[in-house]
C-alpha cells in the first residue's frame, strides 16, 4: 500500500493550476527563501506562498532552496500572494492514506503508545484508538503489557470530519493465525515441543494457542504435584512451553503436557526421604481428610487428619492448619508405586499416652477437674489434653446414678483411682467409687441365706420395705413376706427407723440384691418346697428375684458410653 509520502509526491504543480483549483489544495511548489519570520514558496505565474517558520520551531526548514515541497494553499493575501501551511499538507496527506487504506482493507504498521479508557491509543502516522476487545485473539482485562509493542493493525473504523480512527490488532492476528494453523496441521505431531498462549482457565485445564490451533493443558498433565486448581499454576496470557501428548487429526483434537518438560520428583524419591525421617514443608491444601504439604516443588505428602494431635478430637485440619503455613512433620511412610507420602505432626512428639500410662498405673489416686458430664459418666482431665473417664457404674458402690449432672459440676475438682489405661485406643478408665471399701463385702459376710439378722427399715413402698442390712447397703422385704396376714400397706407391719429381725431368704452377689422376709423363720429345705412356696400367696406369678430386680441397682457393666 502507498505511504503518505507517496500521496505527496503524486500532487499537482502548482504552476498548473488556476486560482480557483489553487485555493484550499496541496500543491508542489519550489522553496525559494527566507523573508522575515516566512518561509518563501514560488506557486508559478509570479504568484507565491508565505509559511510561518514557527511551524519549524528553532529548527531549521528541512529542505533547501529550489527544492520542490508539498504545501497546503489555504487564504489568499492579496492577488500574488498566499497564506500557506507545510505540516498540514503532510498531516492531510496522513489522512487521505490512512482513508485510502481503509477503504482497501489492508494493514497499516504502528506502535502501541499508551492506556486510552476501553482501550489503547495507537500511533499509525496519527493517533487512532485500539478498543480493548480488538487488541488480542483472546479477552484482555489488563492492557498494561501491550504499551510499546509494534505490529500492524487494520482501520476498521474511520471518521474523517470527526478525526476518529479505530484500528485492530484482533484481525491481524487472526489472519496470521489461520495461516499459521495450515502449516501447523501439516507438520504436527507427538513430541514436539512449542511456545503456546495460555487462552483461557477451565476447572480441568487450560487452553493452549500453540500458533493457529488451540490444545488443552489437563490440570494432571500441568506438573508433577497435586494441583486443585489450573489457576494455581498459569494465568489467561501466559507464554508457556508445552509438548504434543496426542493429536488427532480428523478431530484437530490436541491434548498437551506441561509436567513432561520438568523433572519427575519422585524418581529416587525413597533415596531422599525415609520412614522416622524430620523434614519441613509447606501446607498447600486442606481436606476433610488431612492436609497436603509440600516437601519440595511437585512432591507432596499427606497428614491425615488423625496424625495432627495426640489428644486434641480435630475433626478439619483447619482447626490447627492454614494454608501456606511452614511445619515440621515426620516421615511415616513412602510409597513410590502409589505415589504417596505418609506424614505425621503429632509423632514430633512422644506419645502422652505412653507418658500417662507409666506415670498412672492401676490403682493410683489422683485429683482432676471435669470436663464435660455426659449421660454416660464424668470426663475428668489427668494431664494437659488427656482426659479420663468415670462411667457411672463407677460413681457408686450402692446407688444408680442415672444423671451424674445431678451430683456434680463441670470444673469442680475430684478425686479418682485409675482402673485401666489403654495407650492403642487412647482411653482412660476412671472411678469414684473405688476410693472407698465396697460396702458389699460386709453385706455378704452378714446376709447368708437362711440365716435372721436385724435389719432397720428404711423406706417404705407399694410394694415393700427397703431396710439397711449394713450401712450403704439395703435388702428388700416384698410386702408378700411381710407378715402371714394379706396386708395392703407395708405400713400396717413396718415404719420408718423400726428394727426388725428378718431371714435372709436370697442373696444375688453378682447383681447386688438381697431379699428378706418377716413372716418366715426358715428357707424351703427341699425344690418341691420352693415349688410350692414360689406358687403360694401366688395370685401373680412374679418371682421375688424378679420383684427384687425392678427396685435394686444393677451393677453388671453393660452401659453404653454414648
Amino acid at each position: 500500500m502507498s505511504s503518505p509520502q507517496a500521496i505527496l509526491k503524486r500532487i499537482d504543480d502548482a504552476s498548473s493550476l488556476d486560482e480557483e483549483k489553487l485555493f484550499n489544495n496541496i500543491v508542489s511548489a519550489a522553496y525559494v527563501d527566507t523573508e522575515d519570520d516566512a518561509l518563501v514558496f514560488d506557486l508559478g505565474d509570479e504568484r507565491r506562498a508565505l509559511v510561518g517558520t514557527d511551524e519549524f520551531g528553532d529548527e531549521p526548514p528541512p529542505f533547501s532552496p529550489g527544492d520542490d515541497v508539498p504545501v497546503l494553499v489555504e487564504n489568499k493575501r492579496r492577488t500574488d500572494e498566499w497564506l500557506g501551511s507545510v505540516k498540514k499538507a503532510e498531516k492531510l496527506a496522513v489522512w487521505r492514506w490512512i482513508e485510502s487504506i481503509h477503504q482497501s482493507g489492508t494493514f497499516v504498521d504502528g506502535e502501541i503508545i499508551g492506556l486510552n479508557k476501553g482501550g489503547l491509543s495507537v500511533d499509525i502516522g496519527v493517533r487512532a484508538f485500539l478498543p480493548r476487545s480488538q487488541v488480542d485473539l483472546h479477552r484482555v482485562n489488563d492492557c498494561t503489557p501491550y504499551v510499546g509493542i509494534e505490529d500492524s493493525f487494520q482501520v476498521i473504523e474511520f471518521d474523517k470530519k470527526r478525526g476518529n480512527i479505530v484500528v485492530s490488532r484482533r484481525k491481524v492476528l487472526e489472519k496470521r493465525r489461520e495461516s499459521q494453523k495450515q502449516e501447523l496441521i501439516e507438520n504436527l505431531a507427538e513430541g514436539q515441543r512449542y511456545e503456546g498462549v495460555v487462552r483461557n482457565l477451565t476447572d480441568f485445564g487450560a487452553f493452549v494457542d500453540i500458533g493457529g490451533i488451540d490444545g488443552l493443558l489437563h490440570v494432571t498433565n500441568m506438573g508433577w504435584g497435586r494441583i486443585d486448581n489450573p489457576s494455581d499454576v498459569v494465568s489467561s496470557g501466559d507464554r508457556i512451553e508445552v509438548v504434543v501428548l496426542e493429536w488427532d487429526p480428523e478431530q484437530q483434537r490436541l491434548g498437551l503436557g506441561r509436567k513432561q518438560l520438568l523433572d519427575d520428583p519422585w524418581e529416587d524419591v525413597d533415596e531422599r526421604y525415609e520412614e522416622g525421617q524430620v523434614v519441613e514443608g509447606t501446607v498447600t491444601s486442606l481436606a476433610k481428610f488431612g492436609a497436603f504439604v509440600a516437601l519440595e516443588p511437585g512432591l507432596e505428602g499427606l497428614v491425615h487428619v488423625t496424625e495432627l494431635s495426640w489428644t486434641r478430637d480435630i475433626r478439619h485440619p483447619g482447626q490447627v492448619l492454614n494454608e501456606g503455613q511452614d511445619v515440621k512433620v515426620k516421615v511415616l511412610s513412602v510409597d513410590t508405586e502409589q505415589r504417596r507420602i505418609g506424614l505425621s505432626i503429632k509423632k514430633l512428639e512422644d506419645n502422652p499416652w505412653e507418658v500417662v500410662a507409666e506415670k498412672y498405673p492401676r490403682d493410683t489416686t489422683l485429683t482432676g477437674p471435669i470436663t464435660s458430664i455426659t449421660d454416660f459418666g464424668l470426663f475428668v482431665e489427668v494431664e494437659e489434653g488427656v482426659e479420663g473417664l468415670v462411667h457411672v457404674s463407677d460413681l457408686s458402690w450402692t446407688r444408680r446414678v442415672s444423671d451424674p449432672g445431678e451430683h456434680y459440676e463441670e470444673g469442680e475438682e475430684i478425686e479418682v483411682v485409675v482402673l485401666d489405661v489403654d495407650v492403642a485406643e487412647q482411653r482412660m478408665s476412671l472411678g469414684v467409687k473405688q476410693l472407698e471399701e465396697d460396702p458389699w463385702k460386709d453385706a455378704m459376710e452378714v446376709a447368708e441365706p437362711g440365716e435372721k439378722i436385724e435389719v432397720t427399715v428404711t423406706k417404705l413402698t407399694d410394694f415393700g420395705a427397703f431396710a439397711e442390712v449394713v450401712e450403704g447397703v439395703e435388702g428388700l422385704i416384698h410386702i408378700s413376706e411381710l407378715s402371714t396376714k394379706r396386708i395392703d400397706k407395708p405400713a400396717e407391719v413396718v415404719r420408718p427407723g423400726q428394727t426388725v429381725e428378718a431371714l435372709v431368704v436370697e442373696v444375688d452377689e453378682k447383681r447386688r440384691r438381697i431379699g428378706l422376709s418377716l413372716k418366715r423363720d426358715q428357707l424351703p429345705v427341699s425344690d418341691e418346697d420352693i415349688r410350692q412356696y414360689s406358687d403360694t400367696e401366688g395370685e401373680s406369678t412374679t418371682t421375688l428375684g424378679d420383684l427384687l430386680g425392678e427396685h435394686f441397682p444393677v451393677d453388671d457393666g453393660d452401659d453404653d458410653e454414648s
